[in-house]
């Protein structure tokens, strides 16, 4: 798998999503919480791939990071923007994976060495194919394309060796025409 910024810049966020969204709907007014992490989660990699792919250490650095470029979506909003009552909001799966997306858009729109995250494989994208261990055994008997191939190749050119041997070697007497006028007597009556 290609390894790309993109995917490196996701990884290093991602056990800090759930923090990152509690400040953004703090910093933010109710229902536009998304939009703004988004565009700071862009501007963020944008950063991050423009520097050399540095973030800073140790981890609660990149929460506090994170938090510097949300505060610059949000022209430095105070914290009573969206006032939260009891423990902080889990960030949503569907949220997190449109974060994503923004991360792989913006890699894309910077290309080169970020825009390798589009040519990545993504092993979750791959189509799985469901077989019992009985479909491997009867299609192609275990074997891979390749040794299926050289087996078949090989029954090929042994039925034409043998073929040609038989046709080579194998005479066919050779037994003048009769003609029936010639070989009958006439009868005359």
């Amino acid at each position: 798998m290609i390894e790309s910024s993109s995917r490196r810049f996701i990884e290093m966020i991602d056990p800090y999503r759930d923090e990152i969204y509690a400040r953004s709907c703090r910093l933010t007014p109710a229902g536009q919480s998304e939009v703004v992490l988004q565009k700071t989660i862009r501007a963020a990699f944008r950063f991050y791939v423009q520097n050399g792919e540095k973030l800073p250490r140790p981890p609660q650095d990149i929460v506090k990071w994170l938090e510097d470029f949300l505060k610059q979506q949000t022209d430095g909003a105070s914290e009573s923007a969206s006032e939260m009552s009891g423990e902080p909001p889990a960030m949503p799966a569907d949220t997190w994976a449109r974060l994503a997306a923004a991360v792989q858009i913006e890699a894309a729109v910077l290309g080169g060495a970020a825009e390798r995250s589009m040519l990545a494989y993504d092993p979750l994208l791959a189509p799985k194919k469901k077989s019992t261990g009985n479909d491997e055994l009867i299609e192609g008997f275990g074997l891979d394309p390749w040794a299926r191939f050289v087996i078949a190749a090989a029954i090929v050119l042994i039925f034409g060796i043998v073929a040609t041997i038989m046709l080579m070697t194998h005479h066919t007497p050779l037994v003048p025409a009769s003609r029936p006028a010639e070989s009958e007597p006439a009868i005359v009556h």
